[in-house]
């Protein structure tokens, strides 16, 4: 693992075999795994207590031929903890195409710093002229992400963030929300299962929109349920959300900045998607949000994209904490909420 003084006074190729082959922090008590060549994403935290990895793996190797505008989302990693900006659909805003699932889980970040715990990285989009850094800091079993968006252009610039950790779920586990969630908005349900875009839906219990019973929304599914659901909260005062892994007695929860992310958006797939014969997904994604909407398009009709003057920065935060090992989901859902 190098540091930081081995990668600037090294040769140039010791500097691009870490960003081509990944970083990764360690302590005693977990590990994350870093991929600057493929989006800067997360492509893995495990803890090294119990062996168990959070995050949704990749099914099949990083294959996206050339960043741009065409590029499709699911023909990347789709793996792992991955960022949305400036968009998260595929839109047009101002003039301007905007790729599926925005610009930076194409691109390679340039590694600008790493420590036995810590590393920085940096990119510059190609649709929108924005600047993104983040710095990953492992402290104890939590990776924290401390990210900045600067409007590198000469005129103002609006866009949509939002987050796009998808966690390794298996059948019995349990998301867990806080009270406030008690009632979110539908944006997509794979067959319309709980009805059309729009629709108002009750946590966690929600009704089928054929009318034949409800669904517990919290429980994961079966793989093979054939099952997929984006749904939005309304906004939040308290940036939490928690995965309870069943088996494993052991629960991963995310906090992030309520005061810039204020929206949280849940997709939890059980094989519904995608539908291009690529593998299946298998993952729920709690993805702190700058809007409740999918594309930058719909935040600018809607008046909430954010807007950066030249120079200006969006700052804000997220944490992925690894509970203690065998844990029941009682304790678990106490200590994720009280601490929020």
């Amino acid at each position: 693992m190098p540091n930081c003084d081995q990668l600037f006074c090294k040769p140039h190729s010791t500097r691009r075999s870490v960003e081509m082959q990944g970083i990764t922090l360690q302590n005693e008590l977990a590990s994350a795994t870093i991929m600057p060549a493929q989006g800067g994403r997360v492509a893995s935290l495990r803890s090294l207590l119990t062996g168990v990895e959070f995050l949704w793996q990749a099914p099949t190797p990083w294959s996206l031929r050339q960043p741009g505008e065409d590029a499709n989302f699911a023909h990347g990693a789709a793996a792992g903890i991955e960022e949305c900006l400036p968009t998260v659909a595929r839109c047009e805003a101002a003039g301007t195409p905007l790729p599926d699932h925005g610009d930076f889980w194409q691109l390679p970040w340039q590694v600008l710093a790493v420590s036995a715990n810590a590393a920085t990285l940096r990119a510059e989009g190609f649709s929108l002229p924005l600047a993104f850094e983040k710095t990953y800091t492992l402290r104890g079993a939590a990776l924290c992400l401390e990210s900045k968006i600067t409007n590198i252009g000469a005129e103002d610039t609006s866009f949509l963030y939002a987050a796009h950790p998808l966690l390794a779920v298996d059948e019995g586990d349990r998301i867990v929300l806080p009270d406030e969630c008690a009632n979110l908005a539908l944006f997509d349900s794979r067959h319309t299962r709980l009805g059309h875009k729009g629709t108002q839906l009750s946590w966690p219990q929600a009704a089928l929109a054929s009318g034949e019973g409800v669904v517990d929304l919290s429980l994961i599914g079966a793989f093979d349920d054939d099952t997929a659901e984006m749904l939005y909260t309304p906004r939040l005062l308290h940036g939490v959300c928690g995965l309870y892994r069943s088996a494993y007695r052991q629960g991963i929860s995310l906090y992030f900045s309520e005061d810039s992310l204020p929206w949280m958006g849940l997709w939890i797939c059980c094989g519904g998607w995608p539908d291009d014969g690529s593998p299946r997904q298998y993952a729920f994604a709690p993805e702190p949000t700058s809007a409740p909407c999918g594309s930058l398009s719909q935040a600018l009709a809607e008046s909430s994209a954010t807007v950066l003057s030249p120079g200006a920065s969006f700052n804000f935060s997220l944490e992925f904490a690894l509970s203690d090992s065998g844990i029941d989901l009682a304790d678990f859902t106490a200590r994720t909420l009280h601490r929020a």
